[in-house]
């Protein structure tokens, strides 16, 4: 299998594979499917398939496949990534990536798996995510880092990731710091006995719970809509919500 492509005959054969073995997920419309699949070779892979629905979320999903898909280009090379990601070539809305043997946080967490050394080797990795020029942007949700059979932490989910030589340098330096808090967040949240004095302090000092995710950003448009006279006395924060997710949703589009 290519880094870059994948012929049409080996698309189909995943497809069908990960049809076979996993089966029809329920899920929300606008939420990936992903399996974890075999290739022709033997190898182990996860198939992550965005929604190809009617125009323009067809349109906006077949980015967002693209855009996640160069992240984990660029960022083929760490050992805390998901390396050798490809492309079906008749299927614009799927990527594909080397499966990583491991479990989420949650779960290494409730079966007392993580590493004492665990954060710190987390703290590093996302530090040498950034001299590879990305910043990932959602290193606060639990579901992205993963604990492998080793006790090394892997990085997962790329979708919102973003390459920093487009961001002005004020922007970038904002990114970083949120990128290295919500590690902090994590190593607080799972293991927070093990945090040196100063970082903690730094975490308690510089944290902020962030409001701009998506399913935050449609709970404050639901609330604005229920409820127009509060929404206009508070219409300063709700327009910053908006201006920030439709700025997002832009970089996303020229990436």
């Amino acid at each position: 299998m290519s880094i870059h492509s994948t012929d049409l005959l080996e698309c189909i054969d995943l497809r069908n594979q990960a049809g076979e073995e996993e089966g029809r997920f329920p899920r929300r419309w606008y939420k990936p499917v992903t399996a974890v699949i075999h290739s022709q070779n033997g190898d182990k892979r996860v198939m992550k398939k965005y929604p190809n629905g009617v125009f323009p979320l067809s349109w906006y999903f077949r980015l967002l496949a693209n855009h996640e898909y160069r992240m984990l280009i660029r960022a083929d090379g760490t050992a805390f990534t998901p390396s050798l990601a490809s492309r079906c070539s008749d299927d614009p809305w799927t990527i594909t990536y080397r499966y990583i043997d491991g479990i989420g946080l949650k779960d290494a967490f409730r079966q007392s798996a993580i590493p004492e050394d665990f954060f710190v080797k987390l703290y590093a990795s996302v530090q040498q995510l950034h001299r590879y020029g990305i910043v990932h942007l959602d290193l606060g949700n639990s579901g992205n880092v993963l604990c492998s059979t080793s006790g090394d932490p892997k990085i997962i989910d790329f979708g919102s990731a973003l390459p920093l030589y487009l961001l002005p340098r004020s922007i970038g330096s904002w990114a970083r710091k949120r990128d290295l808090l919500g590690v902090l967040k994590l190593w607080y949240r799972f293991d927070r006995r093990s945090m040196p004095e100063a970082t903690l302090r730094f975490f308690r000092t510089n944290y902020k719970k962030n409001i701009y995710t998506p399913k935050r950003f449609l709970k404050a448009l639901k609330r604005c809509l229920a409820n127009p006279s509060q929404a206009r006395q508070g219409s300063s924060p709700v327009a910053a919500i908006i201006g920030l997710f439709i700025s997002l949703l832009l970089l996303t589009f020229i990436i």
